[in-house]
């Protein structure tokens, strides 16, 4: 690698370690609230090409429902004679909320280490404890490609987004 090469290289992991989520979060964020239907969640997904979508209690994120969940809540009604999968509120299916949330001033490695450990997907950004965007795992590989693999122009990141 030439001399030039590798400082550029260092100058854009640079970046990665001081860019916080407010640079790269989603500001539109789709929520259902938990007296919400389960079929809302699914046209939801579909309609808006989503995997997972926060649920709010209270105003508040209280859980996030993935696609996954609503796959498996399909696969146990069709053994269940008990259960209406269209009329069922999504309280119904939140046994117990585990919710991890990042603040805006947070890192990006901070995201990238809390996926990771949690396995997780999608965490709510929360600031003062409204709902003010979201950062998704799709939201942090675009990040770490563009600064990486790319010219590692910011700018042109935020126009991609």
């Amino acid at each position: 690698m030439e001399q030039t090469e590798f400082k550029k290289a260092i100058r854009r992991l640079k970046r990665i370690r001081n860019l916080t989520v407010s640079g790269f979060m989603q500001r539109k964020v789709i929520t259902l609230d938990i007296s919400d239907l389960l079929a809302t969640a699914a046209r939801t997904f579909i309609e808006n090409k989503i995997n997972g979508i926060i649920v709010m209690k209270d105003d508040r994120p209280y859980s996030i429902l993935t696609s996954w969940d609503l796959l498996h809540q399909s696969y146990l009604e069709s053994f269940s004679d008990k259960m209406d999968y269209l009329k069922t509120p999504l309280g119904d299916l939140i046994e117990e909320p585990v919710l991890f949330t990042i603040k805006p001033e947070d890192s990006i490695e901070t995201v990238a280490i809390l996926m990771t450990k949690n396995k997780i997907k999608t965490i709510p950004v929360v600031e003062n404890g409204e709902l003010v965007g979201l950062v998704s795992m799709t939201d942090v590989v675009k990040v770490y490609h563009h600064l990486i693999l790319e010219d590692g122009n910011m700018r042109t990141f935020n126009e991609m987004a």
